[in-house]
């Protein structure tokens, strides 16, 4: 009974959320809060840079590793629904909508994969995440990842189930990883981290902005290290403040990952 259900049903798809690849003029005219970054996927800096400018009390650690649970006890996963009410003042509070995933044993229950399947990431393919998660037989499935608007090409480092799908060349975004041993990585990785071959990575996907490190607040932190000179830090600081239509990966205490998502549309539903 355990073969039949040990399998990989978890799933974040790369796919569904706005890219980031558009001209210098074009970006810095737009008033979309998706897009931040003038030109590429993240900050030009090197991660020198993000060793540098983070706290001293985090010395030479620019990411956090934490052991995954790893058990054969049903459920695969358990995902809720909840409504809450984000505060602002009587004017400005509304009630936002969303769901929970937590994902036990995420070595052997979750995979990023690319869309729509295999080659996803080279062939471009536009296409939903139901169109992705049902041929795979996912039970949940999220967003995550960014795409180049203009091409559809996938951005950032994407690992999907030991193939390294795409390699961002040392760019300083957040990262989630889980490595070939289960350890789950959240932070800002050197190339020669995403490359180690000692301790593979099984999967791996770039976000923006680092939430939370060690259970405390870490957005201040984030915007220091991701941000460079072509960067609006009042357009990237309101993106960082949407409540809608966002998606976010970590993990509790025990090592399951949790799967956060805020329903809507940015400022027009939820």
């Amino acid at each position: 009974m355990a073969a039949s259900w040990r399998q990989r049903w978890l799933l974040v798809v790369l796919t569904g959320l706005r890219g980031w690849q558009l001209g210098v003029t074009e970006a810095r005219a737009s008033t979309d809060i998706l897009l931040p970054y003038a030109e590429g996927h993240g900050p030009s800096h090197s991660h020198r840079h993000v060793r540098d400018c983070q706290a001293v009390t985090f010395g030479m650690r620019t990411f956090e590793s934490w052991p995954s649970s790893s058990h054969d006890t049903l459920p695969v996963a358990r995902s809720s629904v909840f409504i809450s009410d984000m505060p602002g003042g009587a004017e400005s509070s509304r009630w936002v909508y969303g769901h929970m995933t937590v994902v036990p044993d995420p070595l052997r229950q979750l995979s990023v994969l690319e869309p729509g399947g295999p080659g996803g990431c080279e062939k471009n393919p536009r296409v939903s995440v139901e169109e992705t998660a049902a041929p795979a037989g996912c039970l949940y499935a999220q967003n995550a990842g960014f795409y180049n608007i203009t091409s559809d090409g996938c951005l950032g480092n994407v690992v999907s189930d030991g193939r390294m799908v795409r390699d961002s060349g040392g760019v300083q975004n957040a990262q989630f990883g889980i490595r070939r041993d289960g350890t789950l990585v959240f932070g800002y990785l050197s190339q020669e981290e995403v490359l180690d071959r000692s301790n593979p990575f099984e999967q791996l996907v770039s976000g923006v902005v680092w939430l939370l490190r060690n259970a405390e607040v870490y957005i201040n932190q984030s915007l220091e290290a991701e941000c460079d000179e072509t960067v609006d830090m009042e357009l990237f600081r309101d993106f960082v403040d949407v409540s809608s239509a966002r998606t976010a990966v970590g993990h509790d205490v025990n090592g399951n990952v949790v799967m956060f998502h805020v329903d809507g549309q940015t400022h027009k539903r939820g």
